[in-house]
């Protein structure tokens, strides 16, 4: 049911990959919200090849401890 929902979800053609790539590597951080986006995004959307590293260097970074999740609130 989850994943049924999270494909029924749409995202807004404003997410800006390149945008949200740069300020996250430069903080070391990215918004809970953000990173949820991102995750739910390849059900969603097609990617271009520079967005799909993006995601990649982003989990990566993430994984390895670079880039830190965050509370929005």
């Amino acid at each position: 049911m989850l994943t049924k929902k999270a494909h029924q979800r749409k995202i807004s053609n404003s997410f800006d990959f390149s945008q949200l790539f740069a300020q996250s590597m430069k903080k070391g951080q990215i918004s809970h919200s953000d990173w949820y986006e991102l995750l739910i995004t390849p059900m969603d959307n097609a990617f271009t090849s520079d967005h799909e590293d993006a995601v990649t260097r982003l989990i990566y970074g993430v994984r390895h401890g670079f880039v830190k999740v965050i509370d929005n609130g």
